[in-house]
């Protein structure tokens, strides 16, 4: 191991080589707990296609396994192997080029999504392709790897260093002339690579899709019931009046409208400034100051998109009375105009008393929707006794940017924090909830209960993204299909290297 330490050392250079215990075990680590996980052997921190393919040669002759790791705040076990591996790091791989002209832009896989949204907004654009809340820190190579819920159609092409270090270009980046537009000539290329987590190489360049900023309008309203909320969405995305959904239910609306001092003072001068004029300032943010006087039943938050201001209100405006016909009450759309001003944050990855987070999910058809819903429910009540015992509380988050919906139980009990929380959390905070004590009984407890929704979503036809570890895959596909993604892991990675147990191959699951 000392050999191919100081190998790669002379590569990469000795900062971007890392074998201290700190840094090995915080490298294989993710928001949840995974007995069983495994420290890296060491981290590397490539700084471009060319380093990650020489690097990758290194640890193939030395026969070790190879894990990617973007941000790694994910809660599937995507990054955390059973056994001893290289991390790769992919922090250095940060160059941003913006074609403007053509509405593309190729970045490396370790810019975070905060930072394109910056780069782009000097050209009046943003990015096609939908992107996570916690685009704070996550990256863009982390979210192709991962998937996201909806559509992964703004990602027009690759770079993908493959097990062997061998590169390979897909889509936009395929073509020997340079950096393309298009994603689709021939195979679509790309798509084999999105989603993998990572089992069938490393992301180390994302050619994406941009978008002019468009005008906006949002409306919110607040239902007696998850049920009476869940028509209404569906039957508002079933018609496509708006770009974007969001529903929460009344545990998690008490906990938005908590925001701390500087979050809400931030929030409220990204809401000026996307305002435009300032009377329209003065209006939105009284509007985000009297938001957190409401106490908020099911609450569904709506935002649509348009050519001309006129074109996005004429959505909402279709929208409100689909809300208003399934009894909905229209209330301050302070909620999805703070999302749209400052769409990026990681302060809900821990609750708003410190307490652990982690969440499960399914992508439900329209029609299953009310129905999963509903089941959830009542799996939960059974669970209840179990949730009171052990000092955990559990929310909703329900959302939308197309022809599905997403329903996402989180759950929030008081235990110690891991490194990785701390390394994302303010100062303030890091003091404020530092020391509380571990608490093995509720961890467990949310264990078996992500497992039993799990059941709960499959059941209903859910699919999943950031598959990891934790979702299954290949026993839900037909056999045919399955076979297809083993053979597909055989030929890219023959020797079962590339992050192994992701996806359910080789194996090793969570």
């Amino acid at each position: 191991m000392t050999e191919l330490a100081e190998a790669l050392r002379a590569l990469l250079g000795a900062p971007h080589v890392a074998t201290d215990a700190e840094s090995c075990a915080l490298a294989t680590a993710d928001l949840f707990d995974w007995p069983g996980a495994a420290p890296a052997t060491l981290v590397i921190r490539p700084g471009d296609t060319e380093q990650v393919a020489a690097s990758m040669r290194l640890v193939a002759q030395h026969g070790l396994p190879v894990v990617p790791r973007g941000a790694g705040l994910s809660y599937t076990a995507g990054v955390v192997p059973r056994r001893p591996a290289v991390v790769l790091d992919t922090a250095r791989l940060d160059a941003i080029r913006v074609d403007a002209a053509n509405l593309t832009a190729v970045v490396g896989a370790g810019v975070s999504w905060q930072a394109l949204s910056e780069e782009l907004a000097r050209h009046g654009l943003r990015a096609a392709q939908a992107s996570p809340i916690s685009g704070a820190v996550t990256t863009v190579g982390g979210m192709v790897a991962q998937n996201l819920p909806g559509s992964m159609d703004g990602i027009v092409g690759l770079a993908v260093v493959l097990a062997d270090g061998s590169v390979a270009r897909t889509g936009a980046l395929a073509l020997r002339a340079g950096p393309g537009f298009w994603r689709h000539m021939g195979p679509d290329l790309t798509g084999l690579f999105l989603g993998d987590c990572g089992a069938f190489g490393v992301k180390t360049e994302i050619a994406l899709r941009l978008a002019p900023e468009r005008d906006t309008a949002f409306a919110s309203f607040a239902f007696a019931d998850g049920d009476a909320m869940m028509g209404a969405l569906v039957e508002v995305q079933r018609r496509g009046l708006v770009a974007r959904v969001l529903a929460i239910d009344p545990v998690r609306g008490r906990s938005a409208t908590r925001m701390e001092a500087g979050d809400a003072l931030r929030t409220a001068a990204a809401v000026a400034a996307r305002a435009g004029s300032v009377l329209k300032a003065v209006r939105d943010v009284a509007g985000l100051a009297r938001a957190k006087l409401a106490e908020p039943a099911w609450t569904l938050h709506l935002t649509a998109e348009g050519v001309t201001e006129a074109a996005a209100e004429a959505g909402i405006s279709a929208a409100r009375g689909v809300a208003v016909a399934a009894g909905g009450q229209e209330v301050e759309p302070a909620i999805p105009r703070a999302l749209r001003a400052r769409p990026y944050s990681i302060r809900g990855f821990v609750g708003p008393e410190g307490e652990r987070w982690v969440p499960v999910h399914g992508m439900l058809p329209l029609g299953m929707a009310r129905a999963c819903l509903a089941a959830l429910q009542a799996r939960m009540a059974d669970l209840f006794p179990a949730f009171e015992r052990d000092g955990i509380s559990v929310s909703h988050i329900v959302s939308s940017l197309g022809a599905y919906v997403t329903i996402e139980p989180m759950f929030y009990w008081r235990d110690a924090l891991d490194p990785l929380h701390m390394r994302h959390l303010s100062e303030k905070n890091r003091a404020r909830f530092g020391d509380f004590p571990p608490n093995p009984a509720a961890r467990e407890t949310v264990r078996q209960a992500r497992r039993a929704l799990l059941e709960v979503l499959d059941a209903h036809g859910a699919v999943h993204a950031q598959i990891g570890r934790f979702y299954p895959l290949a026993e839900r596909m037909a056999p045919g299909t399955a076979a297809l993604l083993r053979q597909l892991k055989a030929t890219l990675d023959p020797d079962g290297r590339m992050n192994p147990g992701a996806l359910g191959l080789a194996g090793e699951t969570a």
